[in-house]
């Protein structure tokens, strides 16, 4: 896959020499997509189709073990948007886990339709080779809206549990969902893009805690990495396949996990999406997607 570029320069959280001797560490790759959302490219929703497809035949010539898609997998959940997803998707040779976004889903009843017409769930974890990955639904996590009340909770709930069975286990840990934690600073404004203020220490709290030191996320539609300001984690932005609002165009992320050293042995890298006709940047913002929490300074 060629030479690697480090996203990290915090400090060290070590493994324990008992954990190394006990367990043989076996190095990985996997890549993170971000939002394929058919129907919402400027050039209309088969050729988003189509970059897709590109996107399955890139992972498929790389040694991925796994890829996770990290929201917005259509733009309207228009009946040919799923199921020219549906009828994509298989093309992937490895597994790429789906996250929903705030434009899969924004009520009680989206959700459900997401899990029905995905096959998965909306939140879920899973282990590989002494890393766990805690996929979550960054929708209900930030939420304030009502009928959503007891999801909430309970995912919150769930994610701590995951954080502590990880830890229990010895394993390093990479979370992933859909909304940006923050896009500048800990403690800026609530957005669009990130997570309100009122639950976003909580969030950064646990991150902290657990040393979760990698955090892949989409809905931006731009390409970047994000720090916060003792540079403990990497917050991983991609745009995705199906717009962008940057100058670095359609691509995906690959990672190259090459021991427990989480803090220091995870390499990222952006490559471009191959194949494509036009890497045009697309201008203004997307439109047409319900708040899903009120917005507080």
């Amino acid at each position: 896959m060629g030479a690697f570029m480090s996203g990290l320069s915090g400090g060290v959280f070590q493994p324990t020499p008992s954990v190394i001797r006990a367990n043989h560490f076996t190095p990985f790759q996997f890549c993170q997509l971000g939002d394929i959302q058919l129907g919402f490219g400027q050039d209309g929703w088969k050729n988003d189709v189509h970059r897709m497809q590109l996107a399955a035949e890139q992972v498929n010539a790389e040694d991925f073990d796994f890829c996770i898609a990290v929201g917005d997998l259509t733009n309207s959940r228009y009946s040919h948007e799923i199921t020219a997803f549906q009828q994509t998707y298989p093309n992937f040779t490895v597994p790429v886990h789906l996250l929903p976004g705030n434009h899969d889903v924004h009520n009680v009843s989206t959700l459900k339709q997401f899990t029905h017409d995905f096959n998965t769930s909306d939140h879920s974890s899973f282990a590989h080779n002494g890393y766990r990955f805690i996929l979550l639904n960054s929708i209900t996590m930030i939420t304030d809206l009502a009928e959503f009340k007891n999801h909430t909770a309970y995912e919150w709930r769930w994610f701590e549990r995951e954080l502590k069975a990880a830890a229990r286990a010895g394993e390093r840990i990479v979370v992933a969902h859909h909304h940006l934690p923050f896009e500048h600073r800990e403690d800026e404004p609530d957005s669009y893009w990130t997570f309100p203020k009122r639950v976003r220490r909580k969030y950064l709290e646990l991150i902290r805690r657990y040393a979760v030191r990698h955090i892949l996320v989409g809905h931006r539609h731009e390409t970047k990495n994000i720090y916060p300001a003792d540079d403990f984690y990497t917050i991983y932005v991609v745009a995705g396949t199906a717009r962008f609002f940057d100058g670095n165009g359609f691509g995906i992320n690959y990672f190259n996990v090459s021991s427990r050293d989480s803090a220091n042995d995870v390499a990222q890298k952006f490559v471009h999406l191959k194949g494509v006709t036009h890497m045009k940047r697309s201008e203004g913002q997307p439109t047409g997607c319900p708040d899903i929490f009120r917005h507080d300074q």
